[in-house]
């Protein structure tokens, strides 16, 4: 059964955020939920939960099914479970909360099997524990321990901190524990609010695959356009027109988008084209008498006709870096930059030229020294070896990856500007804090009060500030709708001077990019290309390397077995050979016995002969047929004995050659 989503409406005083959403989420199925940021996303999640009440609907979800919820920000001041948790528990501990049920049916199992070795053997007890073990065993209590390894190591946690304390972690690394235990407990459905807000790259490629085979049903808010090309099987928009579904992904959502705005822009040029006609129609025959019923015909038609929905567009950020004279040609020049905190040393040997216009993205895995290195760039941080020299003319321009630390007093939106403003600037605040969608009583909001959009909006602002010709920026992307995502791209792609970026989100890193320095083991590799681009590479250069591994590996395998072979043919020669020798020595043997046979055969047949060529005295003819009868047998024994000899020495020298040759051989 699905998750029915029926007619939900809900508006804050006079404000409506949406009106009339109708949708479902079926197991196996990823819902893409899109607006632009205050169109009431995240409050439609809330209202699921039961956490919000909507004006009108409701949610209908499948009897005793479970519904898991993250967040967009998980450390609030009023989670007193949170506050709790992540003082108290290490990371493997939280994690493996998913299966407190195993653990209680597990204690269970090893309580009955006490009592049965103490002797209890009641059928009610074997019943119990039979279906104990099915329940285990079907649940995953045999394969709960790798399940919660694969997901803490995909999400970029090594094993030598599994058990650490969870206060130990940054707040972002404390996101992932969260999240990590939400995927563990594999709820029903889950509803996930911009769920890649803190992991880098290669921990959302895991989560793509990990998503992309999950049973349940999703319920996605997300800013980064190729997460939700790669898993959204549909969309509900949130539009100011109202909301549409649309089966697809998101690409293919906006395509349709535009299609649809083609259609009603059509649609409403001919409804325009037909009411001017029928306009003239009753302007030219309103008092002619004959055309009256006609007239009236017509003009109960204008009052039928009703404006045709337009896909009508909210205010979208737009703006331009304000011009600033070029650098040189060399921009940037790094040499050995290395940097250590304690022991751990996270810039090893990092070298790098970056030169005038070059769009450089910095990518590396969690923990890789991206945002150290950045700091280092930008004269954040002197505590480094290596050398470092900034081009000519070169005027630098910061956005930093905990911008939004700086928007925590108690100033107002235009006063943070203001305090930051040249005096040349001043002028402009009121129309850059404009173009960055602060206009009206917002531009007199508190900075502590905005949401994490705004704050990378105000960001960005005070960035037109001050003219520069080189872009350092750290995941400006963060908090940052997609539209917002698109003008900070179309700003960079107008800008003349060299950007150096960091940012998780593969669209942007792909569309800008025109070079990549990978940080890899505290070393860099700079590619030219884009990210896609150098992954492939990337892919490429491994495939070849386990290829070269493999050949290596087969070509040792042959030359071990060769060797392996040589000294088993080695071992057989020499068995062969001993015992062709042993049959020479046996044979030898076996012609010496047969020519001593010979001997004694021959004297015997002498001595007969001797004696029939002169019997003795008192021979009678009687004894002397008999010895002539011995006589012959002895012969037919000496026949034999002569050809037995010789077979054995023909066989002896057959083995004598078959030694040689063997010996030979060698």
């Amino acid at each position: 059964m699905s998750l029915q989503i029926n007619n939900l409406s809900k508006s804050f005083s006079i404000r409506t955020l949406f009106s009339g959403v109708t949708f479902s989420v079926d197991p196996g199925e990823c819902v893409a939920l899109v607006g632009n940021n205050g169109s009431g996303k995240s409050t439609m999640m809330r209202i699921i939960l039961g956490e919000e009440q909507a004006d009108t609907g409701g949610v209908t979800a499948p009897k005793d099914c479970k519904i898991g919820y993250l967040p967009q920000e998980i450390f609030l001041s009023d989670n007193s479970n949170w506050e709790t948790e992540k003082e108290t528990l290490t990371l493997w501990e939280l994690a493996t909360q998913a299966f407190d049920n195993l653990k209680h049916i597990k204690e269970r199992i090893e309580a009955l099997e006490a009592k049965m070795a103490e002797g209890i053997l009641d059928e009610k007890i074997h019943d119990e524990y039979e279906k104990l073990i099915a329940d285990y065993e079907k649940s995953g209590g045999y394969t709960w321990q790798a399940k919660t390894i694969r997901l803490l190591k995909g999400f970029g946690f090594s094993e030598e901190r599994f058990h650490e304390p969870l206060k130990n972690f940054s707040g972002g690394w404390q996101m992932r524990a969260y999240f990590a235990r939400l995927l563990l407990r594999e709820p029903d459905y889950l509803l996930l609010d911009e769920p890649t807000n803190y992991l880098d790259i290669a921990s959302i490629s895991f989560l793509e695959d990990y998503l992309s085979n999950y049973q349940g049903g999703i319920l996605v808010v997300s800013h980064d356009r190729y997460f939700l090309d790669e898993l959204a099987t549909s969309v509900v928009a949130i539009m100011p027109e109202g909301s549409r579904n649309f089966k697809g992904n998101y690409s293919q959502f906006l395509e349709a988008r535009e299609n649809w705005a083609a259609e009603a822009a059509a649609a409403q040029e001919r409804q325009d084209k037909e009411r001017k006609r029928i306009e003239r129609f009753v302007e030219r025959f309103r008092y002619k008498a004959t055309k009256a019923s006609q007239v009236q015909s017509r003009v109960k038609m204008l009052a039928k006709m009703t404006e045709i929905a337009q896909i009508r567009s909210t205010p979208k950020l737009s703006f331009r870096f304000p011009e600033c004279e070029p650098s040189g040609e060399v921009v940037l020049r790094g040499e050995h930059v290395t940097k250590s905190f304690g022991d751990h040393q996270v810039l090893k040997d990092v070298s790098f030229v970056i030169n005038r216009g070059d769009r450089v993205a910095i990518i590396g895995e969690n923990g890789a020294g991206k945002t150290t290195l950045v700091r280092i760039l930008v004269g954040e941080d002197n505590l480094w070896g290596g050398r470092l020299e900034t081009g000519y003319r070169t005027h630098l321009g910061y956005f930093a990856q905990d911008e939004e630390i700086s928007f925590e007093g108690e100033e107002t939106v235009e006063d943070r500007m203001l305090r930051d403003a040249p005096f040349d600037a001043v002028p402009e605040v009121r129309n850059i804090l404009g173009a960055f969608l602060f206009s009206g009583d917002s531009v007199k909001k508190m900075v502590r009060v905005l949401s994490g959009g705004e704050k990378s909006r105000l960001g960005l602002a005070r960035m037109m500030l001050r003219p520069c010709n080189l872009l350092v920026l750290d995941e400006p992307t963060n908090h940052l709708d997609i539209s917002s995502r698109e003008a900070l791209l179309n700003a960079l792609d107008d800008f003349p001077g060299t950007v150096i970026i960091v940012s998780h989100d593969r669209f942007f890193l792909d569309s800008l990019a025109t070079r990549i320095l990978s940080l890899e083991n505290g070393k860099s590799v700079l590619y030219d290309g884009n990210y896609s681009q150098y992954m492939w590479a990337k892919e490429r250069r491994l495939a070849d390397e386990q290829s070269s591994l493999e050949n290596q590996k087969n070509s040792d395998t042959i030359e071990t077995n060769k060797i392996t072979d040589a000294k088993q043919q080695a071992r057989e020669s020499a068995k062969l050979q001993k015992q062709l020798s042993n049959k020479i020595q046996r044979l030898k043997k076996d012609i010496e016995a047969k020519e001593n046979e010979i001997a004694e055969l021959e004297s015997s047949i002498s001595e007969i002969e001797g004696q029939l060529a002169a019997p003795p005295e008192g021979w009678s003819p009687t004894k002397i047929a008999e010895v002539a009868q011995e006589h012959s047998a002895l012969n037919a024994k000496l026949d034999e004995a002569m050809q037995a000899w010789e077979d054995l020495n023909a066989e002896s020298q057959q083995t004598s050659d078959e030694l040689n040759a063997i010996r030979g051989g060698k």
